[in-house]
């Protein structure tokens, strides 16, 4: 029976997948490459099992003194080891019996039994040793045979890539892998994790490639194969990387100068033996794949073009812009907020792109009209996306002295979250008229902190006439003062009244949420935490004398906060992640009374009330009675008065 189309528009792509290695081991470059990669070990299925559990991102792995004399590079400080089993036989005496080297049978003696003899013996045995990837090591560079990392869009890549998420075995998930590597599956967690922030055709070839690494290489608990029938890691991935490379062929995508390099580099030899052993599942496996997301991509895209038809017929209304989210997406992974992540960070990005096109339009002849750009934008984004956007930016050029330093203040007040922060920069304009957008942005939506902050206090009058040498004269006046105020009801009185915390009270706030963060990460990650408290924060809590005692933050041995710990709703590695908590103010308030006239500053030197009050004549009974009476004392001047 003839091959349908899809078989023979694989086999001929296959074909050209072979020939284009063939040219590529024939480099000067990959002899060196292949040199060097026979140093590496070829690690039995257990160990790479156990590499695959512990890091399933890495690529080659060696032990510490191997790195060093091996590869001119050394493990850097406080990288994590990944355990593995290494042969450790030991020598043993055991009793045999002895065999005729003629007869080849055991030698009988005179009482009629066999004759046995102390041999020595080799036996098998294991022991833990740790080895590191090659992610973890700095000094000299290997030879890699790899290019760079692929350029360019797809077509209708929303829609294709929902049908490679329909066709994938296990879940896949966007995050930013440590050490490198663009993708990995994980047998273990039965999922696929993509690194974030690349192109649509690197994305969509290495979400083909662990796709194939689900589909043929996922453990089976109940395969009953020899581990030593398994195929090595070598073979997978020359398998993984030939069904990709079939399936982007397929549809127009062109990934050869990336596949050659690839697969010859996981390649052992200078003949294609993997790949020649592997062709029959390579194409099956490719030819499935094809057929599959055909027939989703087909659903998707009928979908798609009758969801555009209603649009059309219906004005669209406005989507509500994706709120501001500033953890990172491992916490938002493991609090099963991703879509929140990804939403905010493209919003974001949009925001960005529209800042720079405002400011490139509205610069002319020198000038730019701030007002304007700035009333664009938001006519787009809500200010506090906006200020987002521009905190960022003038974070990340604190350094540029074109930037004024009270617009660097009031960056830092603003709380960015440190991952993915190059994505949303602004800086296609000169740092000058970033300047002087964000200028206008803060005169347009913060107009009332200005106002207020020069807004003349009120004084008291007689305070006033006290100062200007008005007064001649005082009058004492007993008044009953009754309150104005109907008694609270018994709910209202029992409530708690909010607090606002005071400028010293959010630093600290800050700081310590600072350094939770890091300890939270160290005692998610250990060494491996990416995250650190900075000494600023260190520094700050120890001025003030505040301390972490678990679950409560003391300042000067009194509570301050009291944390609100919190965790994933499920588990990653075995174990439920710990994310970052909430403070709650619990200090108690100091209650201070209030003068009956407020303290001003005098402009000259006055004499004192006291002093005019003791040239006044007293009255000792009216005195006492104002002692014994619990009622109010008014002080009440008239100009004039002798």
């Amino acid at each position: 029976m003839a091959e349908n189309k899809n078989a023979q528009q694989v086999r001929e792509i296959t074909d050209k997948l072979e020939q284009g290695i063939k040219e590529l081991f024939e480099s000067v470059r990959f002899k060196e490459y292949l040199r060097t990669m026979s140093k590496f070990y070829n690690y039995s299925f257990n160990n790479t099992l156990l590499i695959a559990m512990q890091k399933p991102e890495a690529t080659y792995v060696a032990g510490y003194t191997s790195w060093q004399r091996n590869f001119d590079r050394q493990v850097m400080k406080g990288e994590k080891g990944i355990k593995i089993l290494a042969p450790a036989p030991y020598k043993a005496q055991e009793d045999r019996e002895k065999i005729d080297p003629v007869t080849q049978k055991p030698v009988i003696g005179a009482d009629g039994k066999a004759i046995t003899e102390t041999v020595e013996v080799l036996r098998p045995a294991f022991k833990v040793v740790s080895v590191f990837d090659v992610s973890q090591t700095d000094g000299k560079e290997l030879p890699d045979i790899i290019v760079d990392e692929l350029k360019g869009t797809v077509e209708n890549y929303e829609a294709f890539f929902d049908a490679l998420k329909q066709e994938s075995p296990v879940p896949i998930s966007f995050e930013d892998i440590p050490g490198g590597a663009k993708g990995f599956f994980s047998p273990v967690e039965s999922r696929i994790a993509i690194q974030e922030g690349m192109s649509e055709i690197q994305t969509v070839k290495t979400a083909i490639h662990e796709i194939a690494h689900a589909k043929l290489h996922a453990v089976k608990p109940d395969e009953k194969t020899a581990p030593e029938d398994k195929k090595d890691r070598h073979t997978k991935e020359v398998e993984a990387e030939s069904v990709a490379y079939t399936v982007c062929q397929r549809y127009g995508i062109e990934t050869s100068d990336y596949s050659f390099g690839y697969i010859a580099g996981w390649s052992s030899g200078k003949e294609t033996k993997e790949l020649k052993s592997s062709l029959d599942t390579i194409r099956k496996t490719a030819a499935e794949m094809i057929e599959g997301i055909d027939g989703k991509l087909k659903v998707l895209l009928a979908e798609k073009a009758q969801s555009a038809e209603k649009e059309t017929e219906m004005p669209a209304e406005p989507m509500p812009e994706a709120p501001i989210y500033r953890e990172t997406a491992n916490y938002a992974y493991e609090a099963g907020e991703l879509e929140s992540y990804h939403a905010s960070l493209a919003a974001n990005e949009e925001c960005r792109r529209a800042i720079e096109a405002a400011i490139s339009s509205n610069y002319g002849d020198n000038r730019l009209d701030a007002d304007a750009a700035v009333k664009s934008v938001l006519e787009q984004f809500s200010p506090e996306r906006v200020r987002y956007v521009l905190a960022n930016t003038i974070q990340q050029k604190d350094f540029d002295g074109r930037i004024p330093q009270p617009l660097k203040e009031w960056a830092k007040s603003v709380e960015v979250c440190p991952e993915n922060t190059s994505r949303f920069l602004v800086d296609k304009p000169n740092p000058g008229l970033t300047a002087l957008f964000v200028d206008a942005f803060r005169q347009q939506t913060e107009p009332q902190k200005e106002v207020t902050s020069e807004k003349t206090e009120e004084r008291d009058p007689e305070v006033v006439a006290w100062e200007n040498d008005e007064i001649t004269s005082i009058e004492v006046k007993t008044v009953e003062v009754k309150s104005p105020f109907a008694p609270l009801p018994e709910e209202a009185a029992k409530a708690p009244k909010g607090h606002r915390l005071t400028a010293e009270e959010k630093e600290i706030k800050a700081a310590v949420m600072d350094t939770l963060k890091g300890q939270i990460a160290y005692h998610n990650d250990g060494m491996r935490a990416s995250y650190r408290a900075s000494n600023h924060s260190f520094n700050l809590l120890a001025r003030n004398g505040v301390k972490i005692e678990g679950n409560t933050v003391t300042q000067n041995g009194e509570p301050l906060f009291k944390i609100h710990r919190r965790h994933a709703a499920r588990k990653t590695q075995g174990c439920y992640r710990e994310l970052m908590p909430t403070l709650e103010y619990v200090k108690q308030e100091q209650r201070q009374e209030k003068p009956s006239i407020p303290h001003h500053p005098k402009r000259r030197q006055k004499t004192p009330l006291s002093a005019i009050s003791s040239k006044l004549p007293r009255k000792r009974s009216r005195r006492r009675s104002l002692r014994s009476n619990p009622k109010r004392t008014t002080w009440s001047c008239e100009k004039g008065d002798t």
